[in-house]
């Protein structure tokens, strides 16, 4: 039985007080992690141009010089 699978036998046990309780607390992760998307939406892009260099080329120029 994987984790979700046992989470959800776990779920079915609980009163309908505590299924609300959980409920909302994973309503919240839910709202955090859409936020922090969201805010990150906001930035995405804005480096471009920044560098002269681009980050793939650097991140091979990197490892090369790296390695023996």
């Amino acid at each position: 039985m994987n984790r979700v699978e046992h989470l959800l036998k776990e779920i079915s046990q609980l009163t309908p007080e505590e299924v609300e309780q959980v409920y909302h607390e994973l309503a919240k992760r839910v709202d955090r992690t859409e936020h922090a998307s969201a805010v990150l939406e906001k930035y995405r892009g804005r480096g471009e141009g920044v560098w002269k260099e681009d980050a793939q080329a650097y991140v091979n120029t990197l490892r090369s010089d790296d390695r023996f």
